[in-house]
């Protein structure tokens, strides 16, 4: 296999369908036969409408089945598709906006509705002439002319570019990945191969396929393996998530997948709507991939469901990216899930991590991601580019067949993804682990607060812990202060109610941080919204820009005096107010060897006479003229000192 092309052949399967689930009573049935069928009926339509081999056609289409004939009828007749995920947010339309753009105001493929808000979103903003021009450039699918000659179906060559798939991020400057039929095919059979998938299973996914796993992994790669597959719209997986494992229970599929959040919100209306019935039995794999990895949530997940039939061993925690075409390290199929409990803090490139066998307060789990899929090497490098030994943090580099040879650009100077010796760095950090891949996290997405370096999940790892806050609806970011010195930690927390009734939330998260990390929380922040990407991954970046911009300063200027120090009573039957997560930081700067929670005695914890002169340093500047050296003898934990100072400031 090395086309596209030879996916979907002219005598593709009769016995072999894909299923669209496109609400609770509605589906339609599509053979890979008479899927290819309509592919070239639709690309005559197209030649005549005067696109040709070379071409791009964004396609921005909610109706999976469209998408899919769409799509097809482009890669046949040698059209380039560029998906994208269709919705009717200002993000969503905004990102069509600038990939219009950036393909030169190439072809559309569009239906009404979508056209319809687009044009009022660019009225909105002042571009109604945008607008315009998309819309002489719309192909409409429900008025193509499928009447006439089939298309002239083009032979592909292995060097060729297939598809562009852009990331699930940025809105600003999207980047569109280069695929062409060489990296698509070689990942597909290292897919096939990992996964041991056959023409026996049946794959049932709600991933959009504007994804590249809902594209790829459980599209492309079903066919090529002769698959039977549904593809479940995924607005109906949002609204109705428990319709998902009834569906697989009634098919008796054997393969799933979803991000980490899918789980999540998959449980929440299952622990309120049991269900009875269900059988999950023939269920072998549940990929879980594209975003981090709760450890935690997968054991909920399939204990949940072991009742079920489901098999303990199913959960399926990989790791990929677009630039591999999709899928870069896959653990043995059947193998019980893996995991690392290493410190949070104090994580550096290029120094080896500090693991335990066991959890314990001041480590966080970390799923193992098993190793290189057939064909694509791995590496873990410093700074300088040097590979690193095992258990060493460092940047994630892979090489391969499947790897992609740069992004899309009007321009031929712009730069490619690859290094020296083919090697392409993915942008996350990790470590190799007994022979597996693991991932802590995005290396742009570090916090570095006092000269460490911190993941921000998890920072929102330890919000969730506090009542009322629920996962994907708290993001850490750190943001350069107002004075442009130092960065900061700031929590953003979705909060649609009255101001007062943050208060409660914003104190309890800054004290159960403090205590967990020794981290001062600058600001915590109520937003109206947590923007994601189409795949669920938090995009902490929007806030922090909007955070330097100024624009939560008039909420900001409500919370500071109902935040004001002494304002906080502490946890039930503690005192020490805002003071002691201040006190906590202060220690953590100065001590930097041990972790030193509100309970340490200061003086029974082999501290130095320099350290502590340092700490009354520290505090001084601080809290001037509030204690005196002395007073760390009479009050040797921070919580007792912490009752001290405000007791003497009142």
């Amino acid at each position: 296999m090395n086309t596209l092309n030879e996916i979907l052949p002219p005598d593709a399967r009769e016995d072999r369908q894909i299923t669209f689930l496109e609400a609770e009573s509605q589906q339609s049935v599509l053979s890979f036969r008479r899927l290819r069928q309509r592919a070239v009926a639709l690309l005559g339509a197209l030649q005549r409408q005067g696109l040709a081999a070379g071409d791009t056609m964004i396609l921005y289409l909610a109706d999976n089945e469209r998408f899919v004939e769409m799509f097809w009828a482009c890669v046949l007749g040698g059209i380039v598709p560029v998906p994208l995920a269709p919705g009717g947010t200002p993000e969503h339309l905004r990102k069509l906006l600038a990939v219009f753009e950036q393909q030169g105001r190439g072809r559309v493929g569009i239906e009404p509705a979508a056209l319809e808000r687009f044009d009022a979103f660019a009225a909105s903003e002042g571009r109604s002439a945008d607008a315009e021009a998309l819309r002489a450039k719309a192909v409409v699918p429900a008025t193509l002319d499928l009447g006439g000659e089939p298309g002239a179906v083009q032979q592909a060559q292995p060097g060729q570019l297939a598809f562009i798939q852009y990331s699930s991020g940025s809105t600003g400057e999207p980047k569109g990945v280069l695929l062409t039929h060489r990296n698509l095919c070689a990942n597909i059979a290292s897919i096939i191969e990992a996964a041991a998938f056959s023409d026996r299973d049946l794959a049932l996914s709600w991933m959009p396929l504007s994804h590249d796993m809902g594209l790829i992994g459980f599209h492309l790669n079903m066919l090529a393996c002769g698959a039977s597959h549904a593809i479940m719209r995924t607005e109906l997986f949002a609204r109705r998530p428990l319709l998902w494992l009834e569906q697989a229970s009634r098919m008796k599929a054997t393969v799933l997948c979803s991000p980490n959040f899918g789980y999540q919100h998959y449980l929440k209306q299952f622990e309120l709507k049991p269900r009875t019935g269900l059988d999950l039995a023939s269920v072998r794999l549940i990929f879980n991939g594209a975003e981090p990895i709760s450890a935690a949530l997968c054991r909920r997940f399939t204990q949940a469901l072991a009742p079920h039939g489901l098999k303990t061993n199913s959960m399926f925690a990989v790791y990929g990216l677009a630039e591999a075409s999709l899928a870069v390290s896959f653990p043995r199929p059947g193998a019980a899930l893996q995991t690392l409990h290493l410190a949070r803090s104090g994580l550096r490139v290029s120094e080896r991590v500090r693991t335990a066998a066991s959890p314990d307060g001041a480590l966080t789990e970390l799923v193992k991601l098993g190793v290189p899929v057939p064909g694509t090497e791995i590496r873990i490098v410093d700074d300088a580019g040097v590979a690193c030994g095992d258990e060493v943090l460092g940047h994630v580099e892979i090489r391969g067949d499947n790897v992609s040879s740069g992004y899309f650009a009007a321009s031929p100077a712009a730069p490619a993804p690859r290094l020296a010796g083919g090697w392409l760095d993915t942008g996350d950090l990790g470590l190799v682990s007994e022979g597996q891949l693991v991932i802590t996290g995005r290396a742009k997405d570090l916090v570095i607060v006092n000269g460490q370096n911190f993941y921000p999940h998890d920072f929102e790892r330890i919000a969730q812990q506090v009542a009322g806050i629920d996962a994907n609806r708290v993001a850490a970011a750190g943001v350069r202060s107002r004075s442009g010195e130092a960065e900061v930690l700031v929590l953003f927390v979705l909060h649609r109610g009255e101001i007062a009734g943050f208060v409660p939330k914003a104190l309890a998260i800054r004290r159960a941080i403090a205590e967990q990390t020794g981290i001062e929380v600058e600001q915590v922040v109520p937003v109206a919204q947590i923007p994601k990407t189409t795949s669920g991954k938090l995009q902490r970046y929007v806030l922090a820009q909007a955070f330097e911009r100024g624009e939560f300063d008039p909420s900001l200027a409500q919370l500071a005096p109902l935040l004001a120090p002494g304002t906080d009573p502490g946890p039930a039957g503690a005192e020490g107010g805002s003071t002691l997560p201040r006190l906590l930081a202060i220690c953590q700067r100065v001590v930097t060897d041990r972790q030193i929670g509100p309970a340490t005695n200061l003086l029974e914890s082999n501290l130095n006479s320099l350290s502590l002169a340092r700490i009354h340093e520290a505090i001084e500047r601080e809290f001037p003229q509030r204690i005196e050296v002395t007073d760390l003898l009479d009050h040797p934990t921070l919580e007792e000192l912490a009752r001290f100072m405000d007791a003497r400031k009142g």
